[in-house]
């Protein structure tokens, strides 16, 4: 069964009382962050080889977590009540992210979103089928028309398939995996502790790839790592306390939103234009996703 979602007051109660409310605002700042996290690694896959970057990037986020949580409640704060689901989480998501940071290198940001999109597919079917969560029409109908939203924005049949599309696609469901897991461990930790172990239990896993391609990073480089460290640390802190709030179904069409600040980043960062479609198809996922939030509120209500 499903780790049951939490109405327990949290840092954000006071200011937006709705616990619906509060899912979906750290959903969407999650989304923020982790656009930030994909473009850091863009850049330094371009120079460094991706399992490398991918090994640094959950180092430099334990660098960053560590100290803070150690300050906040010393060895003790960092104990877990689960350690097995953990360590499952990380089968899924080393294997999965280790296709990813090869995939980054060939496609562009706002491409791999839409790629990702079918994730919330595998989330939601595993969702019912190993969290026992009951999917509404309302939901299946945000993850449809979000879908419809990133077909409109990729017209398939008209990109070039290379390397990258069919690594990202087969990183999707292992990733999927991991948020399944995710949603699970969170019903027994919180939020920074689940975050920390899996970035002890990811950079264990790299760890082989980051010696074997082992490269000394310049100052430039390190200054990347920490802000992935960072941006990735705070996308999963985020994404981790959206599950303790909602079921994980009811979060995935928020993850649509991802297609809009990755195609921004590409044109902020990489000068990049997007066409009109690329617009059209925006505005049907914004549409679905404030849908969805206005439907699920006035239930709660």
């Amino acid at each position: 069964m499903s780790a049951p979602a939490t109405s327990s007051p949290d840092a954000l109660s006071g200011l937006i009382p709705s616990r619906i409310a509060r899912g979906f605002t750290v959903s969407i700042l999650s989304g923020l962050f982790f656009t930030l996290l994909n473009a850091s690694v863009k850049e330094l896959t371009h120079e460094l080889p991706p399992l490398f970057v991918s090994w640094g990037r959950w180092l430099s986020g334990i660098l960053l977590i560590a100290p803070f949580m150690l300050w906040r409640g010393g060895v003790a704060g960092l104990a877990t009540r689960n350690l097995r689901l953990h360590c499952l989480r990380g089968l899924f998501h080393a294997s999965g992210y280790a296709l990813w940071y090869e995939a980054v290198f060939w496609l562009p940001l706002a491409t791999m979103a839409a790629i990702g999109f079918t994730g919330p597919i595998f989330v939601t079917i595993g969702a019912v089928l190993f969290l026992g969560e009951i999917v509404n029409r309302r939901r299946w109908l945000g993850v449809a028309v979000g879908f419809l939203g990133m077909l409109v924005i990729v017209r398939p049949g008209l990109a070039e398939i290379n390397p990258g599309m069919w690594m990202m696609m087969a990183s999707v469901p292992l990733i999927a995996g991991s948020n399944l897991v995710a949603k699970k461990v969170s019903g027994y930790d919180s939020p920074m502790v689940v975050v920390f172990w899996q970035s002890v239990i990811a950079t264990l896993c790299f760890l082989p790839a980051g010696l074997w391609f082992w490269h000394t990073p310049t100052l430039a480089q390190l200054a990347l790592f920490l802000g992935a460290g960072f941006f990735g640390t705070l996308g999963y802190f985020f994404l981790t306390w959206s599950f303790r709030l909602l079921d994980i179904s009811a979060l995935q069409p928020i993850t649509f939103l991802g297609i809009v600040w990755a195609a921004l980043m590409d044109v902020l960062v990489w000068g990049k234009t997007a066409d009109a479609w690329t617009f059209v198809g925006a505005a049907i996922i914004v549409a679905a996703t404030s849908y969805i939030a206005h439907r699920e509120a006035r239930l709660a209500a």
